[in-house]
């Protein structure tokens, strides 16, 4: 009879731990959302520039996704992807498909997750190594950083519905965006 209670309760444990709230889902959600639209930035320019029709294409696919972690969003966000990012799903791809498998497990997910952005900063280090010569490894790795910086602000633009005159006066920029700008002009 213990043993059965033990047992019950180290199952109730495990079950109970594979449940998504409604919340869960949310933030997941949103972190995919923001993710997309930071990609769809990067792929859709160079440098400060952005091509508006391709990052409006990028956009709209994607966010006709609706919920990724299902089998019909998941299929039309690969279809994003094999449009917009071929190489992640020649890198995540199996990750990906074996979601559905696994009724969409937070941590698998998350694997997916971490190997989409790994392809996003290895394409981004690419390009700043063969703007830099690959001679110099302290400007690639500012050069990195930048376009993070840069596709973050511009999700989070995006996302939030701000226009960049929003944010303050552009003739006071931080010192972080000085130091940034003065290494890239």
């Amino acid at each position: 009879m213990k043993l059965a209670i033990n047992l019950l309760v180290v199952l109730l444990g495990a079950t109970s731990a594979q449940i998504q709230t409604v919340m869960d889902r949310v933030e997941s959600g949103m972190a995919i959302w923001g993710t997309t639209i930071a990609h769809c930035r990067e792929n859709s320019g160079d440098g400060a520039e952005v091509d508006k029709k391709k990052f409006k294409d990028c956009k709209k696919c994607f966010s006709g996704v609706g919920d990724w972690l299902n089998e019909g969003g998941l299929a039309r966000g690969m279809a994003c992807l094999e449009k917009f990012e071929p190489k992640t799903i020649e890198s995540c791809g199996e990750i990906m498909k074996k979601l559905p498998e696994v009724d969409f497990v937070q941590s698998e997910v998350n694997k997916a997750l971490v190997c989409w952005e790994n392809v996003h900063h290895k394409s981004i280090g690419e390009k700043c190594l063969k703007a830099t010569g690959g001679k110099d490894m302290v400007l690639a790795s500012l050069c990195v950083m930048n376009h993070l910086r840069q596709d973050h602000h511009y999700a989070e633009q995006i996302i939030l519905g701000e226009d960049p005159e929003e944010q303050g006066d552009p003739t006071k920029p931080t010192k972080l965006q000085r130091v940034l700008e003065s290494l890239f002009i």
